[in-house]
């Protein structure tokens, strides 16, 4: 059956964040006093959760949140850089001219996500959650439920990470784990999402 609800994640998902993030990793750590990222560890990090990550660069959650403000400002300035990943247009646009209701739960702020999906777009989606907070994903796909007046069960959550799957998980929603994102995508299947996509365009086929 269709899902009634479509939550979208933004970075990693519906936009390509991820090499400017990368970007100003080094300045962030300057500017907040945490250990560089070391580049050589990517391909390892890419099979860890955020949990995981956190601690292993040893970041206090305070400056967490303090960094992630910073890097969310840093991308709206340079917001020209950012873009949809390509077919990203054309399923939003089908999802939305199929009747379904699209929401967009992120830990980004609003004004980026909204600058980068442009105008058209922006208005498909009637419900936005944003700087949910990297690891408070769940109580906001909840929210999302109640907004849409729609059951768990009759949801689909679509993100790049593991973290994305677990949040689901807690909301009892279905999953589906995209792997042109951050996460690895073997380590994304260990995690057992509902669904594992490779391909933007297999998205349309498991929605609709």
């Amino acid at each position: 059956m269709a899902p009634k609800l479509v939550i979208f994640d933004f970075d990693g998902t519906l936009a390509d964040t991820l090499p400017f993030t990368l970007s100003i990793m080094d300045e962030l750590s300057d500017k907040f006093g945490t250990p560089h990222l070391d580049r050589s560890e990517i391909p390892l990090l890419r099979s860890f959760s955020p949990a995981k990550i956190i601690k292993m660069y040893k970041i206090p959650l305070w400056k967490l949140s303090l960094m992630t403000r910073e890097s969310q400002r840093l991308l709206y300035k340079n917001i020209e850089t950012i873009f949809l990943f390509t077919g990203i247009d054309k399923v939003i646009r089908e999802i939305a001219a199929c009747g379904m209701q699209l929401a967009v739960v992120s830990s980004n702020a609003l004004r980026n996500i909204q600058a980068v999906l442009g105008e058209e777009l922006s208005q498909l989606f009637t419900i936005y959650e944003c700087q949910s907070g990297l690891l408070g994903k769940a109580p906001r796909l909840r929210k999302a439920l109640r907004l849409a007046g729609v059951k768990p069960e009759e949801a689909l959550s679509i993100g790049d990470e593991i973290r994305d799957i677990q949040a689901a998980r807690k909301a009892g929603i279905p999953c589906a784990a995209v792997t042109w994102g951050f996460a690895d995508g073997n380590a994304l299947a260990g995690y057992q999402p509902d669904y594992l996509v490779s391909d933007v365009n297999q998205l349309l086929e498991i929605i609709t």
